[in-house]
């Protein structure tokens, strides 16, 4: 036994970005003590077991070694249909949180100049989003195609567009095997290349589905961008708490292949790198301004509020950030953040500013 606790505390003292003395002042012993216990000089006492497994977040059993271990974390929890599906409301609201139908329109009109009827596949077309920004705004005749997997998804874009004049076909399709038994005028994907492991092989199986001379328009963000365009009132003088930097999590997302935290910024690379034309980027005008104080803001607050609150790294907390490579007082930091800003949020006088980050990236074929 003796031997089967000491190695399961090391490892998930690792596993939390610990060193022996952070775990040593937590448990209120000395770090001799903490290196005895890993090298199986001594066992904890038996009241120390349930303290370790409220700190590492697992079983008693499994600091006993009577249990296995989980992975440290699932890299590639994006490519799952459970994990949107668990969180298809907080997807569905984020796409809209960034949206400008100003400028979109601005876009479609005066930079792409989509001025004839055309036909616009979309890649993991979820429920239809980029579909409704685009066609009351295209020419009469054209047609938009929907690639998903998910049939939820699915069912709803069918719904909407059953109720519109639009000419719609929906293809319950992996993206990752799809091939394109026909070409289009116009290919477009949003917050998709962010999470695509291989991007490259996504871009050039989008270049297959292209019409000569057709576009590409891949929509993703960066999200060094919105974190340097981030302040609120917990920023002032007599407060002084300035936003963490989170590159050392992000950067530790994109080594493991989950998501690439600066894709907006990376796409116009990989398109001229594909072989693409005229290759083009604007980025998003849309900068949101959290002020509960005006109420002819309350759906833009609320969307902003419910965002915030939902990311994966404010609900999982200390855990999400060690698995991503911070250290154990680095993960205490940005928790701590996370925990005073909710507390601004819920003061008097809350507000906040952040950039969307949005990268619009455009080629042709």
């Amino acid at each position: 036994m003796g031997r089967e606790v000491h190695l399961c505390i090391k490892e998930l003292r690792e596993q939390r970005g610990m060193t022996q003395k952070e775990l040593a002042e937590y448990m209120q012993v000395s770090f001799q003590t903490i290196s005895k216990w890993e090298n199986g000089v001594n066992m904890p006492d038996i009241t120390n077991i349930p303290k370790l497994a409220d700190l590492f977040e697992v079983s008693a059993d499994v600091v006993l070694g009577l249990q296995p271990m989980k992975p440290r974390v699932d890299w590639r929890k994006f490519d799952g249909v459970d994990y949107w599906n668990n969180n298809r409301k907080l997807f569905k609201i984020w796409k809209t949180l960034y949206w400008n139908e100003d400028y979109f329109a601005f876009l479609v009109k005066e930079v792409w100049k989509l001025d004839k009827p055309v036909e616009l596949l979309d890649f993991g077309c979820g429920f239809g989003f980029l579909g409704m920004k685009f066609m009351p705004l295209l020419p009469k005749g054209s047609r938009y195609i929907g690639i998903e997997l998910d049939e939820n998804e699915l069912s709803e874009a069918r719904e909407f567009f059953s109720k519109t004049p639009y000419a719609h076909e929906f293809l319950k399709q992996d993206i990752y095997t799809y091939e394109p038994k026909k070409k289009y005028d116009v290919v477009v994907a949003l917050y998709l290349m962010s999470y695509i492991k291989h991007p490259e092989q996504m871009i050039e199986k989008m270049k297959e589905s292209l019409k000569p001379g057709g576009m590409i328009l891949l929509i993703d963000s960066n999200m060094e961008v919105e974190q340097a365009g981030y302040f609120s009132g917990l920023e002032k003088e007599e407060n002084g708490k300035r936003r963490p930097d989170f590159t050392e999590v992000w950067e530790s997302e994109v080594f493991h292949k989950e998501r690439d935290y600066r894709m907006g910024t990376k796409l116009p690379y990989l398109l001229k790198k594909a072989g693409f034309q005229d290759v083009g980027v604007r980025i998003s005008d849309k900068v949101l301004v959290y002020d509960p104080s005006v109420e002819s803001k309350s759906k833009e607050n609320d969307i902003f509020r419910y965002v915030y609150e939902h990311e994966d790294s404010y609900q999982e907390g200390v855990g999400f950030f060690t698995a991503r490579g911070a250290g154990y007082q680095r993960a205490l930091e940005y928790v701590d953040y996370y925990k005073q800003t909710k507390e601004y949020f819920d003061s008097e006088e809350p507000f906040a500013v952040k950039t969307s980050g949005l990268y619009f990236v455009y080629a042709k074929k």
